[in-house]
């Protein structure tokens, strides 16, 4: 057989070409064979924990039931079963409430202490599981766990942590996350005022006093503001009223005219009157939303001056505005008109 250097050019490319789809030929079998035993393996995993959890699962529901003792379930976890067992039991305290929780606490106990090791090694979503499943099965005594987790290079592992330490059972540890809710800025606001908001009344005056201080950022003192709003924080109003008075960072005057709005007082109205003009359409809006609650009849010279907002979103809350103040037969009036202030208040009489 001639070598390829003898050959002329057509039977060079035409060997080069067979020994291509040779090689691809292989390469194909190959990553055939591969697929072939990822699947097996994935399958006999999946039948693996299955079996598992058909042995553990009727166990477990005896346990809480008490109708078996909590042994029988721990001898059935075998030496190197627990982060299944942890992953199982993770389902269920999703689920359930009370004393059935710190059952299954009880249960997780034995097969923490690894994870609270070792929870800082392999990658970015191995660390966010391991502390989250020390959250939700194992805070007591893994607090240090949480709050070296707030500080780790990822932004999941450390928004995780936050999670654990932002519960009622323990408000102290919210300070912690409020110290570093700057880092937070790539998640929604909502999501993280809500966060905030789930560990209850008793972080109001630390949230209260995160809003107050000017040395935050606006973006992360709107989201203390939002979660005071969802904890219907009375003390907040004053605090927002101050806040409406010195600065002018449009969703920091939002959130905070929506706590005067929720919670404020008719002695809050004067901050909210040079609002109704500011550049923002949003703020104008939630000024307008705000003096409804806690304004009165000297209102509705603001109310119908606000009509003729161009924002249709300020003209709709000024019209709600005099209805709020019993201003009926001013709507009708102006109802009958042909312009567009007669059609927002057309549209808030039928609301």
């Amino acid at each position: 057989m001639p070598s390829l250097l003898q050959m002329n050019w057509d039977d060079r490319i035409f060997a080069v070409l067979v020994a291509t789809a040779a090689a691809l030929l292989v390469m194909a079998v190959g990553l055939t064979l591969l697929a072939l035993f990822l699947r097996w393996r994935n399958d006999r995993v999946a039948g693996i924990w299955a079996a598992l959890e058909a042995r553990w699962e009727p166990i477990l529901l005896d346990v809480l039931v008490e109708e078996r003792p909590p042994e029988e379930l721990q001898a059935a976890v075998g030496p190197g079963d627990s982060l299944r067992f942890l992953a199982f039991l993770l389902r269920f305290v999703r689920r359930l409430t009370g004393s059935e929780v710190d059952v299954l606490r009880d249960l997780a106990r034995p097969h923490l202490d690894w994870l609270a090791r070792e929870w800082d090694r392999g990658s970015a979503e191995r660390r966010a599981r391991a502390v989250q499943t020390l959250g939700m099965l194992g805070f007591d005594g893994n607090e240090l766990v949480f709050l070296a987790a707030l500080d780790d290079p990822s932004p999941l592992v450390s928004i995780v942590a936050a999670q654990a330490l932002a519960e009622p059972d323990h408000p102290h540890h919210v300070v912690e996350v409020l110290q570093r809710l700057d880092r937070y800025q790539d998640w929604h606001p909502a999501f993280l005022s809500g966060m905030l908001a789930d560990a209850g009344s008793g972080v109001a005056p630390l949230l209260r006093d995160y809003l107050a201080d000017e040395e935050h950022d606006a973006w992360s003192r709107a989201v203390a503001a939002k979660a005071l709003e969802q904890l219907r924080d009375p003390e907040a109003a004053d605090v927002a009223a101050a806040v409406l008075g010195t600065n002018a960072d449009p969703d920091l005057l939002v959130a905070c005219l929506r706590i005067v709005g929720a919670v404020g007082e008719r002695r809050h109205r004067a901050v909210l009157l040079p609002l109704v003009d500011f550049p923002h359409f949003p703020v104008r809006s939630h000024a307008l939303k705000a003096l409804r609650a806690v304004g009165d009849d000297a209102d509705e010279s603001v109310f119908l001056r606000a009509l003729d907002d161009p924002s249709p979103w300020v003209a709709l809350e000024a019209a709600r505005g005099l209805r709020a103040l019993g201003a009926g037969e001013i709507l009708e009036d102006l109802a009958l008109g042909g312009d567009e202030r007669a059609l927002t208040v057309r549209q808030v009489i039928a609301e």
